[in-house]
């Protein structure tokens, strides 16, 4: 009888031994859920590198316009970034658009603005370049979807850096908000509205922030009313890079929006030279 009740109580021990066991690795698992769930730099980290090594082997295998740079093309470590400074006492701008389509009232486009921008540069004796290729028809021709629009333009950009060593990169866009939001009335006569687009999700994203809000603020200085801010992007359903990963001299401009007229760019884009032109001479 003894005996029989020492078994018997063996075994319960070896049961409560058993289910603890299966709680501590229960409680380990959920605690290990709960980091990755709410620490969204690790999910974003493995998603977007993994992102990124998906893409570059669908294009290497598959585009036909390749940008001199694509084969090559390598993940490096965001801290290897070069800043560029002036050549022979003559700035080099380099502008391109990610999304060449973005389109105001009556059909000109950013590109348009681009090429626009050029010419009031030109005037403070800056030497720009735009970007020639058409990057819609480059994705178009290798079925390289609209999601994946900065991975595309990120080759030409590299390119870029190599042939041109600019002193200052600008993606050109325009937002897609109310003609009130996008406009202001400066001495009677309409602009369209800037804003500063940073990604902060690589590790040297504050030596672009610190670039944009140094602009920002040289507009505010004259134009106080022209800017809309400087905005920090990232997070879930957000970029978070926008090509800010190559150097730390390129911006992201939002110009106007779908509602303003190309008169009300281009009314901005001379006072945008003037200022570009203070920031890059100094």
């Amino acid at each position: 009888m003894t005996k029989h009740f020492k078994t018997k109580r063996k075994l319960r021990h070896d049961i409560i031994i058993k289910y603890l066991i299966i709680l501590l690795i229960s409680y380990i698992v959920i605690k290990l859920c709960i980091i990755l769930l709410f620490n969204s730099s690790i999910l974003n980290y493995l998603f977007k590198h993994n992102k990124i090594k998906e893409y570059k082997e669908y294009v290497s295998n598959n585009t036909i316009n390749k940008p001199s740079q694509l084969l090559s093309y390598e993940i490096k470590d965001y801290n290897e970034q070069v800043m560029y400074y002036k050549i022979n006492n003559k700035s080099i701008v380099y502008i391109y658009n990610t999304h060449q389509t973005e389109a105001y009232q009556k059909g000109k486009t950013v590109l348009d603005a681009a090429h626009l921008l050029k010419e009031g540069l030109a005037k403070y004796n800056i030497q720009t370049y735009v970007e020639k290729t058409n990057i819609t028809e480059f994705m178009r021709t290798n079925n390289i979807s609209y999601n994946y629009s900065y991975y595309a333009s990120k080759f030409f950009v590299q390119d870029a850096i190599k042939n041109y060593k600019p002193n200052l990169i600008i993606d050109l866009h325009r937002d897609a908000i109310s003609k009130d939001a996008s406009t202001i009335t400066i001495n009677n006569k309409k602009y369209a509205k800037i804003m500063f687009v940073v990604g902060e999700e690589h590790k040297n994203y504050k030596e672009n922030y610190a670039l944009a809000t140094q602009i920002n603020n040289l507009i505010k200085k004259k134009y106080s009313s022209l800017t809309r801010g400087v905005l920090l992007k990232g997070g879930k359903n957000n970029n978070g890079i926008y090509n800010q990963d190559l150097a730390r001299n390129i911006i992201l401009i939002e110009l106007g929006g779908n509602y303003n007229t190309f008169e009300e760019v281009s009314n901005t884009i001379n006072l945008l030279s003037e200022i570009i032109g203070e920031y890059l001479h100094g």
